[in-house]
């Protein structure tokens, strides 16, 4: 039994030496052409052979017995032409022996048969039948080239009747003869067939250099490579055949293994396919730890909080203390490198390489869009906007060089509102500094009003050098500004050495540049000084006539002539001191009055690279709608509608302004943070008028946000909101508008398309009904598990019969702990995995009947 199906590779047309030596290919002799014939099937992991000889089984008995040998599964058979001259492979159980084998033939009338001239009397049909009677399989050989059944054309009622399952093309799909298109994507009408045939690539291998040809061989999905299997997974090409040619080189991530120690899956030990695992099993015996233990792993905790509540209940009960968990896991987003997540119950998850060395990467660096969900969590998506937009955003592709763009154009922006903040913060502070100047000039019109002007002059001339001298020093006070270095690593490439050079001498004259700022301002701080105390030391020259100016001076009013001289004095060195401040104030309104100018300029073009970008994400729409959800859900965009950051940060800064308030903003259509911020400058009645505010609201509005609020409100990214609606009987519908099943359903849909990473959901039919399981899900999960890995945990046959799931686990408790059931682990061509299957699930016999139905199987 396989634990799980996957691809094997099988030639399917093989030829002996025999056969070779008359086509003129001549190896030395038998035993090297087998040999080589062996090499080469190990050399591309060939796993399968069908040897199909000319009309003779005889000749391939040595390779045969050559092949089983070395542990290759080996389909005896032979090649004939039937009376219409079809080529036919016929293929056989490797337990058929060569009387066996020769019997068969001679019951197709090939009892004597010249090399390369096998014929038979019997029509395509009925040696099919004979085939199909002997527990054989047949494929048509090569359909476009001679004596093929496209090629020899009028064989429509052989090519639509059911027993043709396979048909071998020469390469891939998409290099088929014009002539034959549409014939092979059954869309001629004359020759449509209920279900297309499996389309196979099995090259005519003469030599052994033949099987290193990827037409050579097709890729067939078993759980183990048997003749039984194998005849199964024709019934459902769809799933489990395919060229190499289509084989997805995606790396996609995966949960590669499982291991648990300790609480209720001890011992559990899962190798997980990469693809559908579906795990099955009675109430109670773990199948939704099992999905618990490993979302514990990766630290992805419910979002809600009765969610959280129940998770955390889960695993006190099921791993408690001294529980491990162990996942290996295969990260996209790291090219396919391979990591151990190692969890300890109530620890951090540790994450190592295969080697065993601590990685400093997260779970979020490895599996960056991982999606896990436990029951009901799928209707909690319906119920927020920012889930729904988060789900349906992995979707869309965005060029990369327009989101940069974008994101400059949003840094651009904010880089200007910081510098508008910092001109009117220095603004302010000069409109301060500067508030007592029209006073100080009043007081010092006062004194030359007075006639005293004559009388101070000296003090005049000695306080307004020291104002100066002020000024200056507090011009001085720069804080310091450094040139920044560029950060350079080591390097082998000659280019990047060249360029890290230059690179290197840039730093160094950075250096040299840094240092000698230093070194000016700290000399120029320095001879200041010096001049300060020379001046200082100056002032003493003056103090007999100081003395003799105070003398002449009488008192005004209730001030002694120290007073004057001392009000005096001061009031001159404030006027000094404030003349650079004036000039300053000055320039400051120049660069205010230049930066809104340019504002608005940055406004504009962010605005026209969220145009281009609003375009390309309806082009995105445009194209999920019609390719990926083809009808059955259709996704709408209003651009930047989501408004909830705007509405916390109003409700966060106006007093008495909650959600009900400003509800005319939450419900306003086509809102624009640009526009509003106007509106606000514009004054309240434009508030009143366009959002249907109350006067106080918006005098409340208009009143407390300053110019940096609006700017920053300017700024804000406003997220998206994504509408969802599902086709129900032939017309769409709303999300809000559909029950809660159909409201899963359409959630749902979005949930299994794209993405690398997998996606993991306990129970995803609850909520749904069977039509949709049976149809929409299922073909959704055939369609998409080549490219990503799907983990179900479900209660509904229909989810691992229909969906052909490449694993199935069932659960069953023994002991009082949860464990894999013997024979029950495998896909649904295993008869110990059906029979679980049958008995476990809902549905489980009905399944399989609609499936044989469906696929005859």
């Amino acid at each position: 039994m396989g634990e799980k199906a996957k691809y094997y590779k099988c030639a399917l047309q093989v030829n002996s030496f025999s056969y070779a030596k008359y086509r003129g290919n001549i190896p030395q002799d038998e035993l090297e052409y087998n040999q080589q014939i062996l090499e080469r099937c190990q050399a591309n992991d060939i796993s399968v052979v069908g040897l199909a000889d000319h009309g003779s089984v005889d000749s391939s008995a040595s390779l045969r017995t050559c092949l089983q040998n070395a542990g290759i599964m080996v389909f005896p058979g032979f090649e004939i032409s039937s009376a219409e001259k079809i080529h036919m492979v016929c293929i056989f159980p490797p337990e058929y022996d060569t009387s066996k084998l020769n019997r068969i033939i001679g019951g197709l009338g090939l009892a004597n048969v010249e090399k390369g001239t096998e014929a038979s009397e019997k029509t395509c049909l009925d040696i099919a039948a004979k085939i199909e009677e002997n527990g054989g399989f047949w494929y048509a050989a090569h359909i476009t080239g001679d004596n093929g059944i496209l090629k020899l054309g009028k064989m429509q009622h052989i090519w639509k009747d059911k027993r043709l399952v396979a048909a071998q093309i020469p390469a891939s799909r998409e290099e088929i003869d014009p002539s034959y298109v549409n014939i092979i994507n059954n869309t001629d009408l004359s020759y449509k067939r209920e279900h297309m045939p499996a389309y196979i690539n099995a090259r005519d291998v003469e030599t052994p250099e033949d099987l290193d040809k990827e037409t050579a061989s097709v890729l067939v999905k078993m759980s183990s490579p048997n003749f039984k299997n194998f005849c199964m997974a024709f019934k459902d090409p769809e799933s489990r055949i395919r060229l190499n040619s289509e084989r997805e080189n995606n790396y996609q991530s995966s949960i590669n293994k499982v291991k648990v120690s300790g609480g209720y899956l001890d011992g559990l030990s899962l190798e997980l396919s990469e693809n559908l695992a579906t795990i099955i099993g009675g109430r109670g015996t773990g199948k939704s730890t099992l999905i618990g233990v490993i979302r514990y792993a990766l630290g992805k905790t419910p979002a809600s909080k009765d969610s959280a509540k129940d998770f955390e209940s889960m695993l006190a009960q099921n791993l408690a203390s001294g529980g491990i968990i162990e996942l290996t896991v295969t990260s996209n987003v790291q090219h396919g490198q391979q990591f151990v997540i190692k969890r300890r119950y109530k620890q951090e998850p540790v994450i190592t390489t295969t080697d065993g060395t601590v990685s400093p990467l997260t779970v979020s660096d490895i599996l960056p869009s991982i999606e896990i969900y436990g029951q009901n969590e799928i209707m909690e998506i319906a119920r927020d906007e920012l889930k729904i937009h988060n789900v349906a955003e992995r979707l869309f592709s965005i060029p990369k060089k327009l989101l940069e763009n974008m994101g400059a154009a949003h840094e651009a922006l904010v880089e200007n509102s910081s510098m508008i903040s910092g001109i009117e913060q220095q603004l302010k502070a000069a409109d301060t500094s500067l508030e007592e100047l029209p006073s100080i000039q009043a007081k010092l019109k006062y004194y030359t009003e007075a006639g005293l002007d004559d009388k101070l002059a000296i003090f005049r001339r000695l306080s307004s050098e020291e104002g100066q001298f002020n000024a200056i020093q507090n011009s001085l006070n720069l804080k310091t500004t450094h040139y920044q270095k560029i950060t350079v690593g080591e390097y082998q490439n000659l280019e990047l050495i060249a360029i890290s050079q230059e690179i290197e001498d840039f730093n160094s004259k950075v250096d040299e540049l840094n240092s000698q700022y230093d070194g000016l301002l700290k000399k120029l701080k320095q001879s200041f000084s010096d001049h300060k105390k020379k001046w200082e030391d100056g002032k003493s020259e003056y103090d007999d006539q100081l003395k003799q100016s105070l003398k002449s001076m009488e008192g005004v009013q209730d001030m002694s002539s120290q007073d004057i001289v001392d009000e005096y004095s001061d009031l001159v060195k404030k006027a000094e001191e404030c003349k650079p401040l004036a000039e300053k104030q000055n320039r400051l309104k120049a660069e205010l009055s230049s930066a809104e100018e340019s504002r608005a300029t940055l406004i504009e073009n962010y605005k026209t690279i969220c145009d281009e970008r609003d375009r390309c994400l309806k082009q995105n729409v445009k194209r999920i709608n019609r390719k990926k959800l083809c009808g059955t859900v259709r996704l709408d965009i209003k651009f930047r509608q989501n408004k909830k950051k705007l509405l916390d940060y109003l409700t966060s800064h106006l007093i008495g302004v909650g959600e009900k308030s400003i509800s005319g903003i939450a419900e306003y259509d086509d809102f624009d943070v640009f526009t509003f911020a106007n509106n606000c400058r514009q004054g309240a009645d434009k508030l009143i008028e366009n959002y249907g505010l109350t006067k106080r609201v918006a005098d409340t509005i208009v009143s407390t946000l300053t110019g940096e609020n609006l700017r920053i409100i300017e700024e804000m990214e406003l997220e998206d909101i994504v509408e969802i609606e599902l086709n129900v009987n032939g017309k769409f519908k709303k999300l809000k508008d559909l029950s809660k099943g159909q409201q899963c359903t359409a959630i749902l849909n979005l949930l299994l398309l794209d993405n690398k990473d997998p996606l993991i959901i306990d129970q995803p039919e609850d909520n749904l009904d069977n039509s949709f399981i049976a149809e929409n899900l299922v073909k959704t999960l055939r369609s998409n598990k080549i490219k990503r890995q799907y983990i179900l945990a479900t209660h509904n046959a229909n989810i691992p019969v229909f969906g052909d799931a490449e694993q199935i686990i069932t659960m069953e408790e023994e002991e009082g702990n949860g464990r894999i059931a013997i024979d029950g682990l495998g896909s649904i061509d295993d008869q110990g995995v059906k029979e679980k299957v049958i008995g476990i699930l809902e549905g489980g016999p009905d399944a399989f009947r609609m499936r044989e139905e469906k696929y005859g199987i």
